[in-house]
């Protein structure tokens, strides 16, 4: 049963709400492949950075990362102290450079592992066909959803 407001009908939303299940659903199990991790999100953001093994200043960093230099410095120290990281400053060079040790890399690969490679077995389950349609729509879906949703947002009567 629809519901009228202002002389227009509310849209339907059943499949909304579907939709929003099965991505809790996701979200749940997101959650317990983060917990199985051993890096944080700082951690992961950075040494993804890295996985190009390029030495970069933490002006570089803080641009590429969208951050601020403060906020960069304090979480490249932090992986300098657990060994994800290393930070020298080169001879004649004004500032400190910074690379992914080993131990970073491997860290990095290991929690993408746990990450992806669910994600990638659900996949491989559904076999290519199916998997590339999901992967298709799912897509289409999110192109979508970042197109209309601000729109609605923005018109949506505030809650009280």
């Amino acid at each position: 049963m629809a519901s009228r407001e202002k002389g227009r009908t509310a849209p339907d939303v059943r499949r909304g709400r579907r939709l929003a299940s099965v991505i809790e659903r996701l979200d749940r199990l997101r959650r317990t492949h983060l917990q199985a991790m051993t890096l944080g999100t700082a951690d992961l953001r950075m040494l993804w950075l890295f996985t190009d093994r390029e030495p970069r200043t933490l002006k570089q960093i803080a641009q590429e990362l969208n951050l601020e230099q403060s906020t960069v410095n304090r979480q490249v120290n932090a992986a300098v102290a657990q060994g994800l990281l290393e930070k020298s400053r080169p001879p004649g060079g004004s500032a400190y450079e910074v690379v992914s040790t080993d131990a970073g890399h491997q860290a990095f690969e290991q929690d993408v592992q746990i990450s992806l490679g669910g994600y990638e077995s659900a996949l491989m389950s559904l076999g290519e066909a199916d998997a590339a349609v999901l992967l298709d729509l799912f897509d289409r879906f999110l192109h979508a959803y970042e197109e209309l949703a601000p729109a609605q947002m923005s018109t949506a009567e505030p809650r009280h």
